[in-house]
């Protein structure tokens, strides 16, 4: 079952008192998104969390950075444990042989942990992941082997892919069975070079990209969009509206 969502950094701007964070995402339900994926530090994310619920907005995990977590977890799993999260998401900027490796051996330590408490583990990608390294290999590559594949899920971005040089359906197919959220972004071309889009506005085709996803085992397609040239909620509205016009998600 396809579940269709928004990651909130795309709002970000609108979420930061109590108000505009009500009103925000009141409007978001009545788009047709079912579920959201939050960010940030854990008092950003409690204020989410909080108009989530009221909104009967399913939170289906966070995205986080490993550092404030990785030596005391329990405030995360906390959080999570009252909102009902399951899934937690990490990225990172690594692009080394090096430091891929020193990474691999610390989220899997976390996932041992967060495992046991009944959550789950993602890690989510930008481009940095797709540079070679010196051993002939992507740090991707290497996160492909090293994460503990029962364990340590991944969370593909389609802009990053992308924009890494990679080709989103065959990096798609290389985690079968590995990753449950997938973060819908698309990439138009401006004359300064790559540039985020609405989902249908730009050049990825995800006519072929979410079928080959909810293939693979995808259940939950997050919209985000890091920048937008207008409202970023007009850009939410365009690409919740494009994905429903083309069948591709229904609500």
């Amino acid at each position: 079952m396809k579940r269709l969502g928004i990651q909130v950094y795309t709002l970000r701007e609108y979420l930061n008192t109590d108000e505009s964070c009500a009103e925000t995402l009141k409007k978001l339900r009545e788009m047709g998104c079912h579920t959201v994926q939050l960010c940030g530090g854990l008092e950003y994310m409690e204020r989410c969390a909080k108009y989530c619920k009221e909104n009967d907005l399913t939170i289906i995990g966070t995205l986080v950075s490993l550092d404030p977590f990785e030596n005391d977890p329990e405030p995360l799993f906390d959080f999570c444990r009252r909102y009902g999260l399951k899934d937690i998401g990490f990225s990172s900027g690594i692009k080394s042989h090096e430091e891929a490796l020193d990474y691999i051996k610390r989220v899997n330590a976390f996932a041992q942990v967060a495992c046991k408490e009944g959550f789950t583990v993602s890690y989510h990608n930008h481009s940095n992941e797709f540079i070679r390294t010196d051993c002939g290999k992507t740090v991707m590559d290497l996160l492909i082997e090293g994460f503990d594949a029962e364990k340590v899920n991944f969370m593909p971005d389609t802009y990053w892919v992308q924009h890494g040089g990679a080709d989103v359906r065959h990096f798609l197919e290389t985690i079968r069975g590995r990753a449950k959220i997938l973060h819908l972004k698309d990439m138009k071309r401006g004359e300064n070079g790559p540039t985020f889009a609405e989902v249908g506005q730009g050049n990825l085709w995800f006519e072929a990209i979410i079928p080959l996803a909810e293939e693979i085992g995808v259940e939950d397609f997050v919209i985000e969009q890091d920048i937008c040239d207008g409202d970023p909620l007009d850009s939410v509205r365009m690409s919740c509206a494009w994905l429903q016009e083309k069948g591709l998600i229904e609500v």
